[in-house]
């Protein structure tokens, strides 16, 4: 049988926020290595692809971040934090961004797909700004 154990407010409190910021780490670490394996690089992908839900992930990357003490550390975070932002609520299949010189680009022959991926750029850069500043603001306020 199972050994209960009673333990204060405070000890069980602290308890429960390590098992949240763990599980946290896993997330952000699991999702990390889906970035790697997957060379998504500066794509744009459909939310359904992620290893879990996209609220959870930026849920975990705050507490990630808030947790971090190294400056450097948490740079890192952030920056794969943000990577967040090319993930799509039903875009269907993977549209590759790959520089090219402007002399070298070609217009796409399929108008609507042109028009979805500017929509889905804008969208984009929309989404890094929001969760550059919902990562920005969860530090501010652990810090204060």
């Amino acid at each position: 049988m199972f050994q209960q154990q009673t333990f204060g407010h405070d000890h069980s409190l602290a308890g429960n926020e390590a098992w949240v910021l763990h599980a946290a780490n896993e997330a952000v670490s699991e999702f990390v290595r889906f970035v790697r394996d997957n060379n998504v690089g500066n794509d744009l992908v459909d939310e359904i692809e992620l290893p879990f839900p996209k609220p959870v992930l930026i849920e975990a990357f705050k507490r990630v971040i808030v947790a971090e003490q190294r400056p450097e550390m948490r740079a890192l975070l952030l920056k794969a934090g943000l990577m967040l932002s090319h993930y799509h609520v039903g875009l269907g299949e993977r549209i590759k961004v790959t520089p090219i010189a402007s002399h070298r680009r070609e217009k796409s022959e399929d108008p609507r797909f042109e028009v979805k991926f500017k929509r889905t750029l804008l969208f984009t850069a929309a989404e890094k700004s929001r969760l550059a500043k919902a990562y920005q603001e969860a530090l501010k306020r652990a810090l204060h």
